[in-house]
């Protein structure tokens, strides 16, 4: 043991040890943390406690920092040997310190990692504190700043251990080529085996192996029926008496839209007049081979429901995994008492962040799919018996709904509105808007044109004159607390517009940028983004019946009663949310 700590102290990379268990002993001297790694392994993990957008778990907590302390120690290593690569030729004698300087700069290393840790940790429960009341949301006991610590260290020994044995089969291999190649050129050979072979484990075997089991997984999801939701009676509901298509191929997102909503005895409760029965239209993946095949299907169930003799009409592109938010689709039928049709589609089981990642193709393929097969039908009927045609879309569906129109001009002559929530940084029309938006107006919620024709609105905590100057209007809605919009792969290496501007006020005025570190923040944020409560994040409750009467105001709406159809829509999306874990 004695022996072993002294040759890795020789080195100047090992961790001095006291301990007398053999094997944990040799496991560390094994590990044996680079000095510089473990420097910046420290700085990354207290950046990953620093503020983010929501309140986090004491899991996703310390798998961002688990993680980020890992690419800190990486960066480390790098520019540690990058030193020493410079003072080998300056100053060498720098490279071989006594071994009192080495136990010196290590217990150094260790006393100011543990007071800056305990700084951090401290600093970290107070603005989750102050974030969680923004929110009202729940505060954690002490026992999730342990868990923090001890499940990031963990996933931090675990990487570190993947590299030593990555490094061990790079030095083998080494040894095994320089019996026929110069040294040299054993080196760079043995490194690119060993990154081919990594880089082919994860890309040709271990990445689409996942996404096989993530799709079965999630295939045998769609299969099941949330308790509580019935096929409906309703033959305006697809599933229901008459239906083209059957209850059990709409999926497990379908069959919780077409079984939910407000009823005709609701509605007229609501009202004091008599209403109709909403059209929902839903087709799942099953039913067709092709998006072409479901939109089809689709606008055909979408007939036979009546949807195209209702005063409105809304194409909806699903997330991933089918699902259309029921507190739009409430607030919309209640605004109209009825007199409403949704059309909708499955084109994935996955869910949108899976989506996102894996196959954006397909939520564009079936967002024009169905927008076309539906404004074909649309444009048949004579102008004075159309319905107003609209188009909306959530987080991935948002994306997916814009990709039907080539430019904003092209969207206003097809539609009478666009209503999209939550749309992702990669949204190709708000993306292109941004970067034209007015001189002075912020990239978080830019003003286009002084908003005649587009508006960018945060929501209730944010108000903002909806009245549009010349239609068709387009609104995105999209919180400052929302991860969904504000995500994306530039956030490892640049640094945002939205961060050196205004924060919005549920975001802390603390938040800043810190390489690689806020990256996988919003990317954790982005998990947790729909369980905080309505009005936080990516949960859109009661503000979309305002950004409905924005975009597509009814003709007899007595304004009178817009507070209270919000409240009850946000009562009704929290009560879905339930409480924040």
């Amino acid at each position: 043991m004695t022996q072993l700590l002294d040759r890795g102290l020789a080195r100047g990379r090992s961790l001095p040890s006291v301990l007398d268990v053999p094997v944990l002993g040799r496991f560390l001297v094994w590990l044996r943390p680079d000095y510089a790694g473990l420097i910046g392994a420290v700085c990354f993990f207290c950046w990953s406690l620093t503020p983010t957008l929501l309140p986090r778990t004491w899991i996703y907590q310390a798998m961002v920092s688990g993680l980020t302390a890992t690419i800190g120690y990486a960066l480390g290593v790098l520019i540690g040997w990058l030193v020493r690569l410079v003072l080998r030729r300056a100053r060498p004698e720098l490279l071989t310190p006594s071994r009192r300087a080495r136990l010196i700069a290590w217990w150094g290393v260790g006393v100011v990692a543990a007071v800056a840790i305990a700084w951090y940790l401290a600093d970290n429960a107070a603005w989750q504190t102050q974030l969680r009341a923004l929110m009202d949301v729940e505060n954690p006991g002490p026992n999730h700043y342990l868990l923090i610590l001890l499940v990031a260290g963990a996933i931090f020994v675990v990487f570190l251990a993947l590299a030593r044995l990555l490094r061990a089969a790079s030095r083998r291999l080494r040894r095994f080529f320089a019996r026929w190649v110069p040294p040299q050129v054993a080196l760079v050979a043995s490194v690119l085996c060993v990154g081919g072979l990594a880089t082919w484990s994860w890309t040709g075997l271990l990445y689409p192996s996942l996404l096989d089991v993530a799709n079965d997984a999630f295939a045998a999801v769609n299969m099941e029926t949330e308790a509580g939701n019935n096929a409906p009676s309703s033959p305006t509901h697809s599933g229901g008496p008459g239906s083209l298509v059957t209850w059990d191929s709409l999926g497990r997102k379908g069959r919780e839209f077409v079984s939910s909503g407000p009823t005709v005895d609701e509605l007229t409760a609501f009202s004091g007049r008599p209403a109709l029965d909403p059209v929902r239209a839903y087709v799942g993946m099953d039913s067709a081979e092709t998006p072409a095949g479901l939109a089809s299907l689709a606008v055909r169930e979408l007939e036979r429901a009546g949807g195209f003799d209702r005063d409105v009409l809304v194409v909806v592109t699903t997330t991933g995994t089918g699902w259309v938010d029921g507190a739009a689709a409430d607030a919309l039928e209640y605004l109209y008492n009825g007199d409403s049709a949704i059309v909708a589609l499955q084109y994935s089981y996955l869910p949108s962040w899976i989506s996102f990642v894996a196959d954006q193709e397909q939520v564009q393929l079936a967002g024009r799919a169905l927008f076309e097969a539906v404004q074909e039908a649309w444009l048949e009927r004579p102008p004075d018996e159309r319905p107003k045609l609209l188009v909306y879309g959530e987080s991935l569906g948002a994306m997916g709904s814009a990709s039907a129109f080539d430019s904003l001009d092209d969207l206003r002559s097809k539609v009478d509105g666009a209503l999209w929530v939550g749309s992702p940084s990669r949204h190709a029309l708000r993306r292109e808007l941004t970067a034209e938006r007015d001189d002075g107006s912020p990239a978080r919620l830019p003003v286009v044109d002084g908003g005649a024709e587009v508006k960018f609105w945060g929501g209730w905590q944010e108000p903002l004159d909806l009245e549009f100057d010349d239609g068709p209007p387009v609104l995105f809605l999209q919180h400052a607390s929302d991860p969904v919009t504000l995500w994306s792969w530039d956030l490892m290496f640049e640094r945002p517009e939205w961060i050196d501007e205004e924060h919005g006020p549920d975001v802390l005025p603390s938040l800043d940028w810190y390489p690689f570190v806020t990256f996988w923040q919003v990317t954790a944020d982005m998990a947790l983004s729909a369980t905080v409560p309505a009005g936080h994040g990516h949960n859109y409750g009661g503000e979309l019946v305002d950004a409905w009467l924005a975009v597509a105001p009814p003709d007899d709406w007595p304004a009178d009663r817009t507070e209270e159809l919000r409240d009850m829509v946000h009562s009704f999306q929290d009560q879905k949310t339930g409480p924040f874990g």
